[in-house]
């Protein structure tokens, strides 16, 4: 008895992402913990601190202000699938083409790495927001495998290393 294996392909897709919100919401509930630790602390110490209250409360705006930095530094722009590769278009930046890899996926939200075929690579943090034909569309693209390409002999090839 032999199996066969039927191969599908998603068809090409365009999704349109930006800042995740979850990260910027994680961000802000792990400092306003962080400064409730913080004030806690404080309440319950005994003598002279001072200095410690100082240096504690300039290192948490220091961690706050990298938080914020980095929240603001996620990319925002269009993340395409063409049946063989991904490409990112983010802002002003030249594109990038490349293999995409998914590190969580959580069902409303992906934590995804696209290393490009020129070297550059992307993290990206998208969630669902939108229409949800257009999540769906992603989720399909992300997990399929890429069409395959005819050669000049008539084979058929892929040119992604994972499929």
């Amino acid at each position: 008895m032999t199996r066969t294996t039927q191969s599908f392909h998603a068809p090409a897709t365009r999704y349109v992402f930006q800042r995740s919100r979850l990260v910027g919401w994680f961000i802000v509930s792990a400092l306003f913990s962080s400064a409730g630790g913080l004030v806690a602390w404080m309440g319950q110490a005994s003598g002279d601190l001072t200095v410690q209250f100082i240096l504690s409360w300039v290192l948490w705006a220091f961690v706050a202000a990298s938080g914020w930095y980095f929240w603001r530094r996620l990319p925002s722009g269009f993340l395409q699938w063409d049946g063989l590769n991904w490409s990112l278009t983010a802002g002003d930046a030249l594109p990038v083409a490349g293999v995409l890899v998914v590190h969580m996926d959580f069902q409303r939200f992906f934590l995804v790495h696209l290393s490009g075929l020129d070297g550059r690579s992307a993290w990206l943090c998208l969630e669902r927001c939108g229409p949800q034909e257009s999540w769906a569309s992603l989720r399909r693209a992300v997990y399929s495998r890429p069409k395959p390409e005819p050669r000049a002999d008539g084979v058929f090839s892929v040119r992604r290393g994972d499929a």
